[in-house]
C-alpha cells in the first residue's frame, strides 16, 4: 500500500488513538480531506483501507512487544 498522506493520517490515528472504529476514521476523513464518504464505492475502498492500516499498525506493535 502507498504510503499517501491519507494513509500516513489513518495510520497516526490508529497509532494514536487506542482504538477508533472505522466509522470514526471516516467522519475525521470526510471533515479533513473531504471525502464523499456518502458515496459507496468511496465508502467500501476505504474500509479496505483502514483495515490494512490496521493490521499494518498492529505488526509494529507486535514487533515492539518482542523486542
Amino acid at each position: 500500500m502507498k504510503e499517501t498522506k491519507i494513509v500516513k493520517y489513518i495510520k497516526s490515528l490508529i497509532r494514536n488513538h487506542r482504538y477508533l472504529t472505522s466509522e470514526d476514521i471516516m467522519l475525521l476523513l470526510e471533515r479533513y480531506y473531504r471525502l464523499p464518504i456518502k458515496i459507496p464505492s468511496v465508502y467500501y475502498k476505504y474500509r479496505t483501507v483502514i483495515r490494512q492500516c490496521r493490521q499494518e499498525v498492529y505488526k509494529e506493535r507486535r514487533r515492539k512487544r518482542r523486542s
